[in-house]
This record gives structure tokens, sequence and C-alpha cells, in this order.
């Protein structure tokens, strides 16, 4: 039985498929050991890094903490002096903070184009911050950084390390791994809807995320675009490479309500569509070529036929939180009918020009030689 609006092209539940998943690493390219930084894009208050700062004095790595919002200069300072860090660096990342390298069409299409209508206002600065991370990381030859967010708990060495040890091993199809991550199951990393799913009983899996991510710095790699699932975007070339995969361990992120504001609905929608639409066309072998105006209106429509599902089934959602899960499915919903197709092609065909930019500034990077300098090269100190 087909559900009403139902179309040949399906949001899929699960990308578990698209990364391989090895019981066991195989021989590593370098020693497991070997970890150059930790790179934290920090918004919370200081104490949120003490997980961070405890893996990066237990390896002996560098520790990179990115500050802004909640998070204060001074306080993380002192964190750092209470913990004895030997290589430890913290800076601000002041608000709206723009550099000639992290110029992109798709940030210019979200903040001031037909984006900024269907991104809801979003208001992070996520994207940018690891994108800093990544022009420290070839500026200053790393070889292999971890990015993890403030709200990640529950992780020592042993499974940072394991997950690290990937980067350069040899994958069942001969290519080598480029990034590796970890699920996070407790608290589920998954979109508003996602979750609205999930309430309702249904299959939802949780798929790799840059909130615990490795990355293989010398090898070519993408950016952050600045849109939700921003991390799906950076690896996803990765995915279609066989080059993306997933250790054995899982990482806990401190819980919220996923439904306590539906602005957060409203500005995931777009990001969401973009993400699973190009996602799913991978399952099928298909790469972005295909993610034309006719693609994206059988995807659209597929997506309106999850958020109606989740609505006429929001009866078996917990008591306590169906009615705040209907108002943001409702606000998706609405942010939904604004998205057109022509937009989604749009925006795609910018990213990949983007990606093409990008490949060329990595090139002629300056090596300035130390991190400060590298953060005066980025405008930062």
């Amino acid at each position: 039985m087909t559900e009403p609006g139902e179309t040949d092209v399906r949001q899929l539940p699960t990308h578990s498929p698209l990364v391989t998943a090895p019981g066991v690493p195989g021989s590593p390219a370098f020693p497991p050991s070997t970890l150059d930084a930790i790179i934290v894009p920090a918004s919370r208050p200081a104490e949120s890094l003490s997980t961070a700062a405890a893996l990066a004095k237990a390896i002996g790595c560098h520790l990179v903490v990115l500050c802004s919002f909640h998070t204060d200069l001074h306080d993380v300072h002192e964190l750092f002096s209470a913990q004895r860090l030997p290589m430890a660096t913290a800076v601000q990342v002041s608000e709206g903070y723009t550099h000639p390298l992290l110029d992109f069409a798709t940030t210019q299409w979200v903040r001031d184009g037909d984006g900024k209508r269907v991104c809801a206002g979003r208001n992070s600065d996520l994207s940018s911050k690891r994108n800093i991370g990544l022009l420290l990381a070839r500026m200053l030859g790393w070889n292999r950084i971890f990015f993890m967010d403030d709200d990640i708990r529950e992780i020592d060495a042993t499974a940072l390390l394991d997950t690290v040890s990937l980067l350069g091993t040899e994958g069942p199809l001969g290519t080598q791994y480029r990034t590796a991550g970890m699920r996070v199951y407790d608290f589920p990393d998954n979109s508003v809807v996602c979750h609205a799913r999930r309430a309702i009983n249904e299959y939802q899996d949780v798929f790799v995320s840059g909130s615990v991510l490795a990355v293989d710095t010398k090898a070519p790699f993408g950016f952050f675009p600045d849109i939700y699932n921003e991390d799906w975007l950076f690896f996803y070339w990765n995915a279609a490479a066989k080059q993306l995969a997933r250790s054995s361990f899982s990482a806990q992120q401190l819980p919220y309500d996923p439904f306590g504001e539906p602005q957060r609905a409203s500005s995931q929608e777009f990001g969401d569509v973009i993400a699973e639409g190009l996602y799913t066309l991978l399952h099928s072998g298909q790469g972005t070529e295909s993610a034309d105006e006719h693609y994206w209106t059988a995807f659209l429509s597929d997506r309106n036929r999850i958020l109606e599902q989740i609505k006429r089934r929001s009866y078996k959602a917990r008591t306590e939180i169906r009615q705040k899960m209907i108002k943001a499915v409702l606000a998706a919903k609405e942010q939904l009918h604004e998205i057109e197709p022509g937009m989604c092609v749009t925006y795609t065909d910018a990213w990949r020009h983007d990606l093409q930019q990008w490949a060329r500034r990595l090139e002629t990077l300056p090596v300035p030689g130390s991190v400060d300098k590298a953060l005066k090269e980025l405008n930062l100190l």
C-alpha cells in the first residue's frame, strides 16, 4: 500500500550502505598515535571543553579552540592552564567573520540571495570555524586532524585514535579512507524531522557526523558550506568514492529538546533537503549530474509526504512532546513550500563551483611556520 503523494524517489531512513565500517582497522598508513590536532568549534562556556582538553593531553596533540557566542576566551585560557596543556591555542572568531579564502558563492546565496528566504535566518558560524580548522591544518602541514564539537562526551583516547587510524587505510574497493567518523546515538545526532520520525516509531538511523570526525588533510578535501548538514556535503565526495569510514566506537552528545523551538526545523529544512536528496542519488549510483529540476521536483514531493506522514501519525508520539513536535513539523512544512526545484539546482551548481575555487585556493596557501602566524594570515590575531 502506497502513501498519498508517493513518488519513485524516496528519502531513505539510513545511509549506512554508503559508509564502510571496518570491524578492526587495517594497517594504518601512519602510526596509530599520530594525530596533529583536535579542533573544537566552540560556542558553549569553557567548562564544556573539558573532554576535548583531557583528550588532547592524553594523546599529546595540539588543541585548537575556535571561540564564539558563549565561549569566553579568558575562561578557555584558564582551562588550558589548569589542564597544563603543552600545545593549546584559543582564538576568538568574531560575529560576521569573513576572509577571502572563505568567499563562497553558496554563502552569498544563503545570506543575500534566494537562500536567505528558504534558510529561515539561519544563525550559525559552525561551517566557518570548521573551514578555519581545515585552512590551519593545510598551512601548518598537519596531516591528520580530528573535529570535535563542544557538546560531545563519553569518548576516550582509544576511541579517538582508533577512528583516526582508519585514515589512509585501504578499503574494500582499493581506495584509501580520507575521512572517518563515529556515530552519535545518545543523544542521536539527527535533524528535527528525523527526530520526529523516530518519535512516531519510524525507523531512523544516525549517519556519520562532523561532530566527531577525523580528516586526512594531506589529501584533497572539500569545505563546509554555510548550510545545515554542512558535514554531509563536506564528505559527500568521499562517500561517493567509498573513502568514508566509520569506526566501531560511538560518542555521546549532550541532550537537547529538538522540538523546543520550531525555528530550528525551519532553519534546517533546506539543508536537510539538499543533503538527503544528494545522498539518495548516491544509493542508486548517481551523482550530482542527475540532480536536475525533474529530480528535485520528485524529491520535494516525497519530502512533503514524509512531513504529512509524521503529522498523521503524531498520535504515536509521547503525549508530553506531541504538540511541540507537530508545531516543529508544521514549521518545516511551511518552509518546504518555499523551496523550488530550481533553487536546489542553483545551489548544487554553486556548490560545485565553490569546490573548484576552494581546491585552487588550497594549492596557493602560504606556509607561515607557526600557529600564531597562520592565525594572522587568517585575520584572527
